[in-house]
């Protein structure tokens, strides 16, 4: 008994293979393109929901700086990380151009998220104000005789 072999399949190669290159790489950036607009929207309106709830029409003053927020830098690090994951599939789908142009917007949204994570964190730990220029342990009084320390601390002035 024989089997009958399998009807051949058609070779990929034997069609115009640099017509659908082409057209795949045309789709593959405008695919990367159209992806990174979307995402460039979503990243715009979390900037400005988070921009309008710092505001805090109600909040309370407090008498030192404000605590540290950890909202935006968890807001656009999450973006950032799907962004890269959505990198990584279509890189594993065959979209080559498409997944390198998220991986690039995954960068630069890393590069923002710590710059605003640096600034909140500058903003809520400010730097102390300068030492006094003479001694913290002396009199309080500055010598304006031009003498040294000592003669100034010992005249009591």
């Amino acid at each position: 008994m024989t089997h009958p072999s399998p009807s051949p399949r058609p070779d990929r190669k034997s069609g115009p293979p640099y017509a659908s290159r082409a057209v795949n790489g045309c789709l593959d950036v405008v695919l990367g393109l159209l992806l990174v607009l979307l995402e460039g929207l979503i990243c715009a309106v979390a900037t400005i929901r988070l921009a309008f709830s710092r505001t805090g029409l109600g909040g309370t003053e407090t008498a030192g700086p404000p605590p540290m927020d950890w909202t935006p830098v968890l807001v656009l690090g999450g973006i950032g990380a799907v962004i890269c994951l959505i990198g990584v599939v279509l890189i594993r789908g065959n979209w080559p151009r498409a997944g390198a142009i998220q991986l690039l917007v995954a960068l630069a949204l890393c590069v923002v998220t710590v710059q605003v994570g640096h600034e909140d964190y500058r903003r809520s730990h400010p730097t102390p104000a300068p030492a006094p220029s003479y001694g913290p342990g002396g009199t309080g009084h500055q010598c304006l005789s031009g003498g040294d320390d000592r003669e100034c601390r010992d005249s009591g002035s």
